[in-house]
């Protein structure tokens, strides 16, 4: 008996404990279990069941209690529910809310099993569950993903998810709508027939790479709109992972892009543009932080400073440095005076490159304020003015040396025009050349071609215009020229030759060298006095120290030579003539060369000074324009000068026939000018007498230069007819022509009139307006006196 109680007390103790543990169990986990004989109506609930529904453990429990405390929307469906399960006995599972007292709602879930015993009535039991908790977290959740869907329909940035193959699951609907495509089109890789053919296979390659790595993704990509065109998306991609690190999911945003692609593309090409223009007009930029003296320099900036634009920017004690060290102080107290005042500054200074080369720039800087007005930065622009500065030292030195040339000139050809005696001037046009050329002396040698030897025909050391040394080399043996290189070289090129350093240049003698080392000359130009092409001496002008010769001086020594030589001309027209008849034709050109040339040189100097100023202006167009009129002055003063120098007595008449040298005589003056000289020969012509020859080369000349002067022609022809019974010679120009007068007396043709009366022949004029003039000579033939020249062509160009 003693076992058998002890045994059931501990049987009883366990079940307590079972007991405990459940209830404790059925707490945490908040759920009851209930037993339903459905016969007899009774129920048995559990602590937790009671604790659920809210009633006294001391309650009987009933159906009708159940369905007190159910929520008035679901009564009729449990009631429904119970009447059916006590019918037919099946096993039931369903959720209901339950409404409490206290009006607060609760989520049950009730499941019932039926248990029959040996009289087969039907008895449930079951458990009942509070899932409110569960229910309010689902709620949330669905709230949740709702207000998510708004989100994602409504945000400007469409979504994309993928499953971790990268294959897409879902996609916004804002994104759908810009494809205009369905959802079952861009699931799984049905995307990619919406991206740009040009960007797909980029984009599979980063999305591959990503995917492999499981790396966030952002790739930029055009896709097809709806209306079939294409907008930029930037696509950020990244991976969610589990608890052990793996990628369950991949999720992506999709963002339009497209304005700031045309904003950046718009901005490339205007960087290009400025990067384009600073490169063209040597025009770089810079901003430099005042407080911390950080500088950003333009690509053309550093190269202006000779920097490389791929390298690291350099700082700005690096840019100082490059400075020219007499410009470094000006230029720091400027900024440093602009920077106090919070004002602007525009200087000049030089740059010293690496390779000791310099540069002339031209800085422009602003200073920039904050709100508070405090200076916070310097921006500007350089601008690399070398070439500007080095064109306006040229051509103020090309002005002053076209100034000097007119100047030097107009004093030669009044010298012509004034000079009492051939031999005087000579004498005064080497002093003009030494006084605007500042030589120690000037010296003409001519060639004395019988003798094979040179002559000292004048010189010049200042105002001395006799002076002569009888220690000069070529005073000594005047055939030892033919051993100077240096003459050489002038007598067989016939052009200048410029001797920078005589001591040790090797083509002067040894004799020269120690004779103008006695002399003190270190430097030497020599040149050559042409006659028709020929070289008739040369002209020696010496100089001590003085910096190496300009082009523009030895145009402005060759210049004067020329002139020189007019002067041997007249002296040796002069010898071969009378005396009266020598200096009214000497006076008569120079007064003629005069007016024209020192009238053209004066244009020449006009224009040149207005294209200074127009440089101190900057106006590069109009510096062009007046540049322009005086090369234009220029070779018609060129043109007038051919002319002068043909008046004198014509080399090509001394051993040629005079249709030859009318020919040379109109080519020559026409070289180098919009005027197309033709020629035409018919018959076989007389031996002209001298004076016919020559009055017939003055017609020519005279003609032509009223052509070039006024007739504004295209062309200009000459035909000489010959027959037993006249010769006839024809000028003709299609010019602007002129309206026909009783006389002729006009543009020189009184001249004309004279010299062909002086023959005792015709003249013949025939002009009008636009259709150009003609004018023919007409005189007597000479039979006895016919020279064998065959007929030439009928045209020669």
């Amino acid at each position: 008996m003693k076992t058998d109680f002890t045994q059931r007390k501990r049987a009883e103790e366990s079940l307590r404990r079972s007991e405990a543990y459940l209830a404790e169990a059925q707490r945490l986990s908040h759920t009851g279990s209930f037993g339903w004989a459905v016969s007899s109506g009774r129920i048995s609930w559990t602590q937790e069941t009671f604790r659920i529904f809210a009633y006294n453990p001391a309650t009987k429990p009933t159906v009708e209690l159940i369905l007190q405390r159910t929520h008035p929307e679901d009564e009729a469906f449990v009631r429904q529910l119970i009447e059916r399960a006590s019918q037919d006995g099946k096993d039931f599972d369903f959720e209901h809310r339950l409404l409490m007292p206290d009006g607060s709602v609760k989520h049950v879930r009730i499941v019932g099993h039926d248990e029959r015993d040996k009289s087969d009535e039907i008895e449930f039991v079951g458990a009942v569950m509070d899932v409110t908790a569960a229910k309010e977290a689902e709620e949330r959740i669905r709230q949740n993903e709702r207000e998510l869907r708004i989100t994602l329909e409504t945000i400007p940035i469409s979504v994309v998810s993928t499953l971790p193959d990268g294959s897409v699951d879902f996609v916004s609907q804002s994104w759908l709508d810009y494809l205009g495509c369905s959802r079952e089109e861009i699931l799984g890789w049905g995307w990619m027939k919406t991206t740009h053919p040009e960007d797909l296979d980029r984009v599979l390659s980063n999305w591959q790479a990503a995917l492999a790595a499981g790396e966030p993704l952002e790739v930029e990509a055009r896709f097809k709109q709806a209306d079939g065109k294409y907008r930029w998306f930037l696509n950020r991609t990244v991976p969610l992972r589990d608890g052990n690190g793996n990628v369950v999911k991949w999720y992506a945003t999709v963002t339009d892009i497209e304005d700031r692609k045309q904003a950046e593309a718009k901005l490339q090409r205007s960087e290009a543009s400025l990067r384009e223009a600073q490169g063209l007009g040597h025009m770089g930029s810079f901003a430099t932080n005042v407080s911390s003296g950080v500088s950003v320099a333009s690509p053309e900036l550093l190269r202006i400073f000779g920097f490389d634009p791929g390298e690291k920017n350099p700082t700005v004690e690096m840019f100082r440095e490059r400075i020219h060290p007499e410009d470094r102080p000006s230029l720091l107290e400027m900024f440093s005076k602009a920077r106090n005042a919070k004002t602007d500054y525009e200087i000049d200074y030089r740059i010293v490159l690496p390779d000791g080369s310099i540069r002339h720039a031209h800085s422009v800087g602003h200073p920039v304020l904050n709100a508070s007005g405090d200076l916070v930065e310097y921006v500007g622009t350089t601008m690399d003015v070398t070439e500007h500065k080095c064109a306006e030292e040229a051509l103020r030195a090309s002005e002053q040396v076209a100034r000097g040339q007119v100047e030097a000139l107009t004093q030669n050809l009044d010298i012509l025009a004034t000079a009492p005696a051939p031999e005087n001037l000579i004498g005064q046009m080497l002093g003009t050349i030494g006084r605007f050329l500042n030589a120690q002396s000037v010296v003409l040698w001519l060639l004395d071609e019988p003798n094979d030897s040179l002559v000292l025909r004048a010189a010049a050391e200042g105002a001395n215009f006799a002076a002569t040394d009888p220690e000069h080399p070529l005073i000594k043996d005047p055939s030892s020229w033919k051993e100077d290189k240096v003459l050489q070289e002038i007598v067989f090129t016939g052009a200048p030759v410029v001797c920078e350093d005589v001591e040790h240049d090797p083509r002067v003698s040894s004799a020269g060298r120690d004779y103008f080392r006695s002399k003190g000359a270190k430097k030497l130009l020599a040149i050559p006095t042409l006659v028709g092409g020929h070289v008739k001496g040369f002209i020696g002008i010496r100089h001590g120290d003085r910096p190496p010769y300009r082009r523009k001086e030895v145009e402005l020594a060759q210049a004067l030579a020329h002139q020189a030589m007019f002067a041997v001309q007249l002296d040796q027209f002069a010898e071969q003539s009378q005396q009266a008849a020598v200096l009214a034709e000497r006076n008569r050109m120079a007064r003629d060369i005069h007016d024209t040339l020192a009238q053209g040189f004066t244009g020449v100097i006009m224009q040149l000074e207005a294209a200074e100023k127009a440089i101190e202006h900057r106006r590069p167009k109009q510096v062009g324009e007046h540049l322009r009129r005086a090369r234009g002055l220029a070779r018609k003063s060129l043109s007038e000068a051919r002319r002068s120098v043909h008046a004198l007595r014509p080399e090509a008449l001394k051993g040629g026939h005079f249709w030859n040298a009318l020919k040379g005589m109109i080519k020559s003056i026409t070289v180098g000018t919009a005027l197309h000289p033709t020629f035409e020969l018919q018959g076989k012509v007389d031996q002209l007498p001298p004076v016919w020859q020559e009055n017939l080369l003055h017609i020519g000349q005279e003609t032509l230069a009223n052509t070039i002067k006024y007739a504004h022609a295209h062309k200009f022809g000459t035909r000489l007819i010959y027959d037993p019974k006249e010769l006839r010679l024809e000028f003709s120009d299609d010019g602007d022509g002129f309206k026909s007068q009783n006389r002729h007396d006009g543009r020189g043709l009184a001249g004309i009139r004279e010299r062909v009366e002086q023959m005792g022949g015709e003249l013949k004029i025939a002009s009008s307006r636009g259709k150009g003039t003609k004018i023919t000579v007409v005189l007597p033939s000479n039979g006895d006196r016919c020279c064998d020249i065959q007929k030439e062509s009928d045209h020669e160009v």
